[in-house]
């Protein structure tokens, strides 16, 4: 089963300047900024109470390729219109050109018309092609506009944080508790989602892209460069592929953490160098299961990843601890020590009781 692996590393551990954070032995790595959040499945009341923006929403269906598409007909609608009625009409192309501008744009001064049925029926074509394609261009400029200024004024858009932060890609169902939980724990938090998506009430301090979080262009607005990891939480997996395969791109050093449905995705994922990813709905399975047999274990779960007295992190092996078995160490340890990560994987200590090394981490509930 895909596991956030490894260990849902996050980049919020306390370190010295100029210091990666959990770089030194001993200093905490917290992985409780994403990966204490997921198993929370509560949506918060912000996310279900929306402002019907239905003009933001409907706008942001029409991309800039399709309005390109519009124009390119209507220019080809014109183009055609003017050959078809200078055959017809016995004039020149130039003439032609100028009645089919004239007529698409519906100024019609009348000094060229038509005079022959065949010439009419041209123009009644004209007129039912070029007018609406104009119109139609006209109209998704004015509204883009329009859903702009709406958006500032509902705040919808909002600028990003000086500091680095918590990028969130998408609509899926746990983005809600993950945003609120992040910013419960004052985690610059920058979401990008589809206007049909995007609630009407964001939380202070979280800062909305509203567009296609598949979008090259959309992704680069969130500037990924500046942040210190990424969530991809999308409703669908083909969109997660196509984002993770963009920001490799223009962000090829940035953590991702992957929420997908299928684990043959999160296996195709984990090819593109997402090495963190979650397929929750086998999570989730799983974890249903398991209360069958055992009912306190949710209980368990929440305890350690939905109480804001305890906080799972990860800590390097310090030096004394290497070449002994994660079993030692645990019964040494001032701390609960959970598991450790060794070569990469997950090490619980109960089937077999590895040897830890320098390159290890180890997983520890803290107070």
């Amino acid at each position: 089963m895909p596991t956030a692996h490894p260990a849902v590393r996050s980049q919020y551990g306390t370190a010295p300047p100029g210091e990666r954070p959990g770089g030194g032995y001993g200093e905490p790595r917290v992985p409780g900024a994403l990966g204490e959040v997921l198993l929370s499945l509560r949506a918060p009341p912000w996310y279900v109470d929306q402002v019907p923006l239905f003009l933001t929403r409907l706008v942001h269906r029409l991309s800039g390729t399709q309005a390109a598409v519009l124009l390119a007909m209507a220019v080809l609608s014109i183009v055609v219109g003017a050959v078809l009625f200078s055959l017809a009409e016995h004039v020149s192309f130039g003439i032609g050109l100028y009645w089919a501008f004239t007529t698409a744009t519906t100024v019609g001064y009348g000094d060229v018309t038509p005079h022959n049925t065949i010439g009419r029926v041209i123009a009644v074509g004209e007129m039912v092609t070029a007018i609406p394609l104009f119109a139609g261009v006209f109209a998704v400029i004015t509204a883009t506009a329009t859903s702009k200024q709406l958006g500032r004024l509902l705040g919808m858009e909002r600028a990003l944080p000086k500091q680095p932060y918590t990028l969130i890609f998408g609509g899926h169902s746990l983005v809600a508790r993950v945003v609120l939980d992040l910013r419960e724990r004052a985690v610059p938090v920058v979401l990008v989602q589809d206007s049909s998506d995007a609630a009407g009430h964001i939380p202070e301090g979280v800062h909305l892209i509203s567009g296609d979080p598949a979008s090259e262009s959309v992704i680069a607005r969130s500037q990924p460069h500046r942040a210190k990891e990424a969530l991809l939480a999308t409703s669908n997996d083909s969109q997660a592929l196509i984002i993770a395969v963009i920001l490799r791109k223009l962000a090829p050093e940035l953590p991702l953490l992957a929420v997908v449905s299928s684990p043959d995705v999160a296996t195709a994922l984990h090819d593109l160098g997402v090495d963190r990813t979650l397929a929750v709905d086998e999570l989730v399975g799983h974890a249903l299961a398991k209360s069958m047999e055992t009912p306190h274990a949710p209980d368990l779960l929440l305890q350690m990843l939905g109480n804001d007295r305890y906080r799972l992190s990860e800590i390097k092996v310090e030096a004394r601890w290497h070449g002994q078995r994660l079993n030692t160490v645990r019964s040494e340890a001032d701390q609960l020590v959970l598991g450790a990560v060794v070569s990469g994987k997950v090490a619980l200590g109960v089937e077999e009781d590895p040897i830890l090394g320098a390159d290890d981490w180890l997983l520890i509930l803290a107070v």
